[in-house]
């Protein structure tokens, strides 16, 4: 806000607080400048805004407390000429999180049809910027539209019955505008805040994965699924600055859910550029009217040009259809179980570095000595599969279960230093947060199986952006055990290991996770994705000759083996016994090791 702003502002408010001394009549002269209905509630209201006021002329400029995360005005300004530019003129803007009004300036600005703002807007703070901003721009041009503000919380408000009013009408153009909060449900449960929306499981998630993570969703994704609810309407269309993954939510979400959206884009920004942070973010744009489609197409907000389109395509969710069509043949159910590694919660405890022939340091910078090492595996995170081959590591974990629910109760008689070692941090581990480890045995663990123990694994970091298929052998004559930011495939043979390895370094492979990997995702390589890889359907893309030369040419420097062609037959054999039961898969937890026998 300039000087001149403020100078002018601080001489309408002496005006109206000097010479008028009715309540009524103050909000009338303000509603007739700046178009907000009831700027105040009481006299005491009024105090507060004049301490504020020059509280903000004073420190406002220096402050970061408002403005740090706050839409700058450019952007509403190109976001709000976006919705011009595509013939869109709203006379009703409804946006459900204002904060200091940067959106509401720039519709004023470039709609000329404007009658009505519905403002909503939960921390205090921000109404009195929000006010005095519409103030200022009051003295720059003439606001004929009336402004409703709503000091609330959008999860729990109540529409207005003139607002209500013009939706059932449905004659009036509504543009649902704004920047709803780039954060979690959980981030905000533990920031205790009261800005949450009501609990449930919108995307059905069943067991497990609405415990561990796949239940957690983004506060402006509810609030999106709620404005296209609340006004799905046949003259309203929405402009909303989300991360990119709330668009795909969205976009997924869509074939489960009766809403008709149409023309579904994503205006993609310059996070660093706009707000000096490091984010996928874009502007949802689409139309509450005309046939529902299951697609998005993707812009740059700043020069228009069409990028890609990701969405639904022939029953699958793909990352770019146009690419997806070319690579679409390997696309089915892959005929091994994807596993995730290790889940403990504890890596100061659970995990250890090598000091010694008996001794180990752990994640508290102490030396601990462990003579019985049958507990004890070697190691591997995420952040470690860089290398197509591994076959050593200094890294150390517990394994205290071979299985999820294993007591845990021997490990005090069978192995007692581990025992006391565990205890002696029982208060760390007792913590941990994650609700799988509630009624289980002490120091359990999770994704841990059969699977686990066997000595070949293939391997691939789920947080990379390219896929990275490391060959993981055993180790001091051990399976080597991976951490829970992995996916792995486990063998007893080497051989159906090694092939399976060589055939996913195909351009095949590659081709076809291009196209359905979102790689701003913070997982980009999920379970769900890696079982799409259909080595029967591979196998039949790829010759003996083929995979030789794959082989040859991007693998033999860090693994020598001899091919056989006759070991490749037996093993495509192998995998298509099992073609028919893919329908099956996720219901035969030992369907993986079977194929092996």
């Amino acid at each position: 806000m300039t000087n001149s702003a403020i100078h002018s502002i601080n001489s309408e408010i002496d005006v109206l607080f000097n010479n008028i001394t009715e309540l009524g009549k103050i909000n009338d002269e303000l509603f007739l400048r700046t178009g907000v209905k009831n700027f105040f509630n009481s006299f005491e209201q009024i105090e507060n805004f004049k301490k504020f006021f020059y509280e903000f002329n004073k420190y406002g400029q220096k402050s970061k407390e408002f403005g740090d995360f706050q839409t700058p005005i450019s952007l509403t300004n190109n976001i709000c000429s976006l919705v011009k530019e595509s013939g869109f003129e709203p006379e009703i803007i409804i946006e459900p999180t204002c904060g200091m009004g940067n959106f509401v300036i720039s519709a004023l600005k470039t709609f000329n049809n404007i009658k009505y703002i519905y403002a909503v807007e939960i921390q205090p703070e921000y109404e009195w910027i929000f006010k005095l901003n519409i103030l200022n721009f009051s003295f720059q041009k003439n606001i004929s539209a009336e402004i409703e503000f709503h000091s609330d919380n959008i999860f729990t408000h109540r529409m207005s019955k003139k607002l209500e009013s013009f939706i059932q009408d449905g004659k009036r153009n509504i543009l649902i505008i704004g920047n709803p909060p780039w954060i979690t449900n959980s981030a905000l449960s533990m920031l205790n805040s009261a800005n949450l929306p009501t609990k449930f499981n919108l995307k059905k998630h069943r067991g497990i994965d609405a415990i561990t993570g796949k239940g957690n969703f983004d506060i402006a994704e509810s609030i999106i699924f709620d404005m296209m609810k609340k006004f799905s309407h046949p003259n309203a269309k929405i402009a909303m600055l989300c991360k990119t993954s709330v668009i795909r939510n969205i976009v997924k979400s869509m074939k489960f859910l009766a809403l008709e959206i149409s023309d579904i884009r994503a205006y993609t920004i310059d996070s660093k550029k706009e707000f000096n942070i490091c984010a996928s973010a874009a502007v949802l744009v689409a139309n509450f009217w005309g046939t529902g489609n299951l697609s998005c197409d993707i812009y740059s907000l700043y020069n228009k040009k069409r990028d890609k389109t990701f969405g639904w395509f022939n029953g699958n969710f793909v990352s770019n259809i146009e690419e997806y069509e070319k690579n679409k043949y390997i696309d089915g159910n892959s005929p091994f179980i994807w596993r995730s590694g290790v889940k403990h919660d504890s890596s100061k405890v659970m995990e250890l570095r090598v000091f010694g022939e008996n001794s180990f340091r752990n994640g508290l910078g102490e030396v601990v000595t462990l003579k019985n090492k049958e507990l004890i595996y070697p190691f591997l995170k995420g952040s470690q599969l860089r290398k197509p081959v591994i076959s050593e590591t200094n890294k150390r974990i517990i394994i205290t279960q071979s299985y999820p629910a294993e007591n845990t109760e021997h490990i005090r008689f069978d192995y007692p230093e581990v025992w006391n070692y565990l205890s002696k941090h029982s208060d760390l581990l007792s913590k941990r947060k994650s609700s799988i480890y509630k009624g289980k045995s002490k120091f359990s663990i999770f994704g841990i199986g059969e699977y686990s123990f066997k000595p070949y694994k293939i391997a691939i970091s789920a947080l990379y952006e390219k896929p990275r298929f490391s060959l993981v052998l055993p180790f001091i004559n051990k399976p080597v055990m991976l951490d829970d930011t992995c996916y792995f495939i486990s063998f007893d043979n080497l051989d159906i290991a090694v092939y399976t390895w060589i055939l996913l370094h195909s351009d095949d492979v590659y081709n076809l996770l291009s196209s359905i990997v979102f790689t701003d995702s913070k997982r980009p390589y999920t379970k769900e994705i890696l079982m799409r890889i259909d080595l029967n359907k591979l196998v039949k893309e790829v010759s003996f000759d083929n995979l030789c030369d794959i082989y040859m040419t991007r693998l033999r420097e860090f693994f020598s083996y001899d091919l056989n062609e006759i070991e490749y037959k037996n093993f495509i054999k192998t995998i298509k016994r099992k073609e028919k039961r893919e329908n099956n898969l996720y219901n035969s937890p030992n369907f993986a090791e079977k194929l092996l026998v």
